[in-house]
C-alpha cells in the first residue's frame, strides 16, 4: 500500500550506462551495447550492505525494508550483507566479485569513504550508490552515485506534533553526539515544538555515538524522572525511547521507519526515510541502459522523506499543523529554519526575513543550539 506522504523521486540527471561502460578496457561487458545489461538471460543482482543489524528498528531497517520492495522487481535479484563499519570494504568486494552484485548501495560508507571510492574505480562493471551528502564533495569515479535525504524536515513535523501534545510543556530528546549534522536535526525538532507551544522546553541528553540500547533507556528514564511528558531523539535507534514512554505512559515521536508498533498507546509520529521509490527508479533505470543520478538530496518534495502515520494521541489541530507544514515544505513555500530564529543564549542566528533552505551546506555547520533548548548534565 502506498504511504499518502510518498512522492515523486528527486535528483539530478546523472551519467548513463554508456559513461559507466567507458575505460573498462579489456572487460567484456565494455563492448556490449548500452542497455545490454537488461536484455541478458540472468538476473541483474542488487546488493545492499549495512554497517550493523539490518534489522535494527532503526536507520539500517530503513533501507532493508527499501530491499524488500526492489527485490520484487523483474529480472532483480538482492543480496544482503551486514558487517561492522571496518568490515565494509571486504564486505565490498564479496558483494562484487563473489556475489555478482553490479549494483551495490552502500548505506552508510562512515569514514571509509576513500577506500570505497578507490573500489569503486577498480571495480567499474559494477554501480556504486554510497549514501551521504557529504560525499558529494569528494572526486567521484563515473560509476559513483551519492546520495541523501533531508531527515530534519520530517524532525521538524515530529515536532510541531509533540508541542501540541505535550501537557507539562517540557518535551526529552536523546541525541547521539554532537555533530552539525545531528544539532541541525536537534534544532529541527524544537524549532517545531516551540512554532506548536511557544512556551514548551526541549531537554537535550546528549550520548557517544554508538550507545547502547542500554544506555539510550536509561537516558530516556532519566529525562522522564526530569518531568518530560513527551520522548525523541536522534540516535540509530530510539526504539528504547518509546519502550520507556509506553513503560511510564507518557508519548513518543519515532525515527527512521515506523516504531508505531512499539508504543501503541503513546505513539505520536516519527521522521522517517523513504527509499523504496528512489532505489526502485535507480535500479530499474541502470537496468535498461538509461540515465541515473549522480547526486540526488532531497526532503518531502522528492519523496525521500515522509512521516509515521499519526497515533490516536495526535489531536486535530496538531494534525492539521503538521500537513500543513509539510505541505509547504514540500512545495518548497518554506522552510524549517526561517527567521527570526534565537539560539538558547538569546543570539540572533537568523534575522527576521532570511531563510536557509534545506539544501543549503550552512546547515550542516550548524553548532547552535535553539531558544528553548537545554542541555541536560544528570
Amino acid at each position: 500500500m502506498q504511504h499518502p506522504n510518498d512522492g515523486p523521486i528527486g535528483g539530478r540527471a546523472g551519467v548513463s550506462r554508456r559513461r559507466v561502460l567507458q575505460g573498462l578496457g579489456g572487460v567484456a561487458l565494455a563492448a556490449t551495447a548500452p542497455g545490454a545489461l537488461a536484455q541478458t538471460a540472468a538476473p541483474l543482482t542488487v546488493g545492499f550492505l549495512y554497517p550493523g543489524l539490518r534489522a535494527d528498528f532503526g536507520i539500517n531497517q530503513a533501507h532493508a525494508d527499501a530491499a524488500r520492495a526492489v527485490a520484487t522487481l523483474p529480472g532483480i535479484t538482492v543480496a544482503e550483507a551486514e558487517g561492522t563499519a571496518a568490515e565494509l570494504p571486504s564486505r565490498v568486494e564479496e558483494m562484487v566479485l563473489g556475489r555478482g552484485c553490479r549494483v551495490l548501495f552502500i548505506t552508510d560508507p562512515g569514514d571509509w569513504a576513500t577506500t570505497l571510492l578507490a573500489q569503486a574505480d577498480a571495480h567499474r562493471d559494477a554501480v556504486f550508490l554510497l549514501r551521504g551528502g557529504s560525499l558529494a564533495d569528494l572526486r567521484l569515479p563515473d560509476n559513483v552515485g551519492v546520495y541523501d535525504a533531508h531527515i530534519d524536515e520530517g524532525q521538524h513535523v515530529s515536532g510541531i506534533v509533540a508541542g501540541y501534545a505535550s501537557r507539562t510543556h517540557r518535551i526529552g530528546f536523546v541525541a547521539a553526539g554532537a555533530s552539525p549534522r545531528i544539532v541541525r536535526c536537534v534544532n529541527a525538532f524544537a524549532l517545531g515544538v516551540r512554532r506548536a507551544d511557544a512556551g514548551a522546553t526541549v531537554r537535550l541528553l546528549r550520548l557517544g555515538e554508538g550507545a547502547t540500547a542500554e544506555a539510550v533507556a536509561k537516558a530516556g528514564r532519566e529525562l522522564v524522572a526530569d518531568g518530560v511528558d513527551v520522548l525523541a531523539g536522534h540516535l540509530e535507534s530510539v526504539r528504547p525511547l518509546c519502550e520507556v514512554a509506553e513503560a511510564a505512559g507518557i508519548l513518543c515521536c519515532g525515527l527512521h521507519t515506523d516504531l508505531s508498533a512499539i508504543a501503541p498507546h503513546g505513539f505520536l509520529t516519527g521522521a522517517e526515510w523513504h527509499w523504496t521509490n528512489f532505489y526502485a527508479d535507480v535500479v530499474t533505470r541502470i537496468q535498461q541502459g538509461r540515465p541515473w543520478p549522480r547526486l540526488t538530496r532531497g526532503g518531502f518534495g522528492s519523496g525521500l522523506v515522509r512521516n509515521t502515520k499519526y497515533g490516536a494521541p495526535a489531536g486535530v489541530d496538531a494534525r492539521a499543523h503538521a500537513d500543513a507544514a509539510r505541505m509547504q515544505l514540500a512545495n518548497g513555500n518554506a522552510a524549517v529554519f526561517r527567521g527570526p530564529i534565537t539560539d538558547n543564549t538569546g543570539r540572533t542566528v537568523l534575522a527576521k526575513g532570511q531563510s536557509l533552505r534545506s539544501d543549503d551546506p550552512a546547515l550542516d555547520r550548524i553548532v547552535w543550539l535553539a531558544d528553548g533548548v537545554s542541555v541536560a548534565g544528570f
